[in-house]
């Protein structure tokens, strides 16, 4: 008799308890896959140097003007990506900003004569970012390409008596290698986009060249080479 209550108790125990895991399997609720808020913004902050080569004489050579300043150039863009493109990225508009001012002692000049030149240069662009690597394949890595228009407006004064403003504009090209850095601490970068909508956060670096000024005759040729580096944000 104590062996069939047993039986019966144990039958009861492990009956109760299939119960119980097949009430908890019917209750359980897959965690949803974590899903990126919508990207189509940009906004770079970039230090760099810009050589106005065009100018010729007064910043290259032994007896420049501005040989030995270098600027820095300080600038900022914001970018305007309406709709991303299958496997090649997403294409979008973009604007910046930028100002450099080179100052030195005029050579062989009185003491106090100091020779200036401030650029600020206001500027538009097609940006194409090409993101395929970090955003079907995990890996960090992204080219941007930039065509646009450089506007650029100068002030310049040679000893105390030459001063002369102006502007010049033409076309622009760069092109930019950005790390972003979401890898380096994945549960930051979700909280970062969950909280504040950013996407990413990037390093770059990026190498231009403006034509400003070279091919319209009468305007002043402030064109040249440059460079750029700074934290870049997605959002």
């Amino acid at each position: 008799m104590n062996a069939r209550l047993a039986a019966a108790a144990l039958a009861a125990t492990l009956g109760l308890t299939a119960s119980v895991a097949r009430a908890d399997l019917d209750d359980w609720t897959e965690v949803p896959q974590y899903t990126s808020s919508p990207e189509h913004f940009g906004l770079e902050l970039r230090v760099g140097i810009y050589t106005p080569t065009g100018l010729g004489d007064l910043f290259n050579g032994e007896n420049g003007y501005f040989r030995n300043d270098v600027g820095p150039h300080l600038s900022a863009e914001l970018h305007y990506f309406p709709f991303r493109l299958e496997y090649l990225g997403m294409l979008g508009l973009g604007a910046g900003f930028g100002w450099s001012q080179w100052d030195t002692e005029e050579p062989g000049g009185m003491a106090g004569d100091r020779n200036t030149f401030e650029l600020f240069d206001p500027r538009a662009f097609i940006a194409w970012r090409i993101d395929p690597l970090d955003y079907y394949l995990d890996i960090p890595l992204v080219l941007t390409a930039k065509v646009g228009l450089d506007f650029m407006v100068f002030q310049t004064a040679l000893g105390s008596t030459n001063e002369a403003t102006g502007f010049a504009f033409g076309p622009r090209f760069a092109g930019k290698l950005s790390l972003v850095l979401d890898f380096l601490e994945p549960r930051a970068a979700r909280q970062l986009d969950d909280e504040w909508g950013i996407n990413h956060a990037e390093v770059f670096f990026e190498m231009y060249y403006s034509m400003a000024g070279e091919l319209i005759s009468g305007q002043l040729p402030v064109g040249g080479w440059g460079w750029a580096a700074g934290l870049g944000f997605t959002f």
